[in-house]
């Protein structure tokens, strides 16, 4: 937020304008307080770039912005021996950083796809709070791998606006708009192209300092494990033994210790398969109970229909339709 708020400065925007007064509280906020919420950064942003008209603020902003500016993570990018390590280590610890989204590594065929999904909720949108942590993810991409580095395409799961010349010129590739995810696309292959900036001992030496920090997270724990769901979910390692462990836990003390909290480690999942339900077919242009099971962490359509079914009290159909009516009632406000 401190990083956005001098962007806006020397772009000569000013947020107190832009920002409806209790979103711009949260600008004045960052000046002191070490946390905020999630949904903040989400929406200044997007505030801001419908109230400024620029579509391309995100871009911007990530192309402006200090790359190691973003905590303990942000130092160890750029001494990765690979991608895959530095995707990895970033889903790892994102929730150190932010809870604002997750991300996950989609392979297909000859393709890699690094997709990234809003998890906070957004009162106009998370269009541009996308776009920005796509475009940092492209200039980590390139500090591994070369300046020179294009994906293949990009997707973006809303409609193009009016200009998309900026976006173009600063990702160098095809752009798919209204896709069914937000993603970067490239080559399978560039995910283990060694890094001639690579410096494994680094590495390691951050990562143990980012295991001590995970220790001693503050965060609550029933949103510690949320999170870890969240981000194991594509991957189909959202389960007990596996969360438990990133908690620093045995799968008991974990079970205990939500039951302190009046709740289990099966309520959470099935609010969180919820939750991303909901938002696949909230955003989904074209969506489909196969890329929904692989969202929900299945392996099948059949069981994310049996899911929908049983914890959702409806199906596909209906869900695909009232989707299709809440995009038509406010497609306008996300697409800045």
């Amino acid at each position: 937020m401190r990083q956005f708020a001098q962007f806006a400065e020397v772009s000569g925007l000013d947020l107190r304008d832009l920002c409806p007064p209790d979103i711009y509280a949260y600008v004045e906020q960052a000046r002191d307080a070490e946390w905020l919420p999630a949904s903040a950064h989400v929406d200044v942003l997007q505030a801001a770039a419908i109230s400024s008209g620029r579509a391309d603020l995100g871009v911007a902003f990530s192309m402006w912005c200090n790359v190691r500016g973003f905590g303990p993570i942000s130092l160890l990018w750029d001494h990765c021996t690979t991608l895959d390590e530095a995707s990895r280590i970033t889903r790892r610890y994102m929730h150190l950083e932010s809870a604002a989204m997750r991300s996950s590594t989609d392979i297909t065929g000859h393709e890699a796809a690094l997709r990234h999904v809003l998890m906070a909720p957004a009162r106009f949108g998370g269009s541009q709070f996308l776009q920005a942590t796509l475009t940092l993810q492209l200039r980590i991409v390139r500090m591994l791998l070369g300046e020179e580095w294009t994906p293949i395409r990009l997707e973006l799961d809303h409609p193009a606006p009016p200009s998309i010349r900026y976006h173009q010129a600063v990702f160098r590739c095809p752009i798919e708009f209204g896709s069914d995810r937000c993603a970067l696309v490239f080559r399978k292959s560039d995910l283990h192209r060694p890094s001639s900036r690579a410096n494994p001992n680094m590495v390691r030496y951050l990562e143990k300092q980012l295991a001590q920090a995970d220790s001693l997270w503050p965060g609550d724990l029933v949103q510690q494990v949320r999170y870890f769901i969240a981000a194991n979910l594509t991957e189909r390692k959202a389960n007990l033994p596996h969360v438990a462990r990133l908690a620093g836990l045995s799968p008991q003390s974990l079970q205990r210790r939500l039951a302190e909290r009046g709740t289990t480690f099966a309520a959470i999942l099935e609010q969180v398969r919820k939750q991303t339900a909901d938002e696949y077919f909230r955003t989904a242009r074209r969506p489909n109970l196969t890329e929904l099971s692989h969202r929900l962490g299945y392996t099948d359509a059949s069981a994310a229909s049996r899911f929908l079914r049983q914890h959702m009290s409806t199906g596909a159909r209906a869900l695909m339709a009232r989707s299709r009516t809440t995009r038509t009632d406010t497609g306008r406000a996300v697409t800045a």
